[in-house]
């Protein structure tokens, strides 16, 4: 039954990892720059953030005073609003940043990987992910980090992209709202 939810979830997710990668295709299309494909390492990172978040929360999970699953749903929630706020003070022209080594990858694979580590913090309270659940959010990242760089490659620069990372959040958003509703 909470199959179709991590699907969401982590398409949701992939998606905010989809829009990054479109914007750095389509800059290095722009100054005409091979495509760093070191970035889909950032995959890596993201899968390893969200699953060091779930297995804490899992940790701590019945250590909690209170219902577990209002505390993930909330922090989903959360990471949702953030993500939405994000993407509605997201200024590409401002933002967009040249990813052409291994610590700008790693940079920027930290600065985003908090937000897979509370997605994976609240889905460890309310939510259990199989195995194969980290398989697929690999895949999805992979799919999404690669896809966009040869996007934004081949188009390059839209401003519709910037509204997938709104999509990314309210899809987040969504998951801990049907969450807590099935809590109650």
């Amino acid at each position: 039954m909470e199959t179709p939810v991590l699907i969401f979830l982590f398409l949701a997710l992939a998606l905010g990892s989809f829009a990054p990668s479109w914007y750095t295709g389509s800059l290095h299309k722009k100054l005409g720059i091979r495509i760093p494909y070191l970035l889909a390492v950032s995959a890596v990172f993201n899968v390893v953030f969200f699953a060091a978040g779930y297995f804490s929360a899992v940790f701590f999970a019945g250590k909690l005073p209170f219902n577990a699953g209002i505390a993930g749903a909330a922090v989903i929630l959360i990471t949702g609003l953030k993500l939405i706020l994000e993407s509605v003070r997201f200024s590409p022209e401002e933002k967009i940043v040249l990813v052409d080594d291994a610590k700008t990858v790693f940079l920027v694979s930290l600065s985003r990987g908090f937000n897979y580590f509370f997605a994976g913090l609240g889905t460890g309270l309310c939510i259990v992910v199989p195995g194969s659940g980290f398989a697929m959010i690999f895949g999805f990242e992979v799919l999404a980090v690669v896809s966009g760089l040869f996007s934004g490659q081949r188009f390059g620069l839209k401003p519709q992209i910037r509204s997938l990372f709104l999509i990314s959040g309210v899809g987040v958003a969504a998951v801990a709202l049907r969450s807590v509703f099935l809590l109650f």
